[in-house]
């Protein structure tokens, strides 16, 4: 099993000191982020979780972002979950609901986070 990179989760730009992380806006407009000078905290940190996403499961486009589908018109899944030592992501449920006078579509997460324990008892 391998570690996720840092470009996998946060974007290709993303750099690290031994006291910041910086993600730039620009890697997450692909999963649907729109970069303004007052991102919500709440629009930041789903688009980081998208991103993430991307690694674990998901759909196949081509480059232009459109579905791969079967001959059927299935669309073609992936699921790379099992590549990566210590943390997995998994959608559970879509749905769309109402907030505030309009419609959103709602995705909901299941995020898993391993530790190695080795040798160690719990009582």
């Amino acid at each position: 099993m391998q570690a996720l990179t840092l470009a996998q989760l946060f974007g290709v730009n993303a750099v690290q000191t031994a006291t910041e992380l910086v993600i730039k806006k620009s890697d997450l407009v692909a999963i649907g982020l729109t970069p303004q000078i007052n991102n919500r905290a709440e629009q930041l940190v789903v688009a980081i979780l998208l991103k993430a996403l991307e690694n674990f499961q998901g759909h196949l486009t081509d480059p232009n972002d459109n579905q791969v589908t079967d001959f059927q018109g299935r669309k073609i899944n992936y699921d790379n979950s099992n590549l990566y030592k210590s943390l997995l992501l998994e959608p559970w449920k879509e749905f769309i609901e109402q907030r505030l006078e309009n419609y959103v579509i709602r995705n909901t997460l299941i995020i898993h986070q391993f530790s190695e324990y080795a040798d160690t008892e719990f009582s």
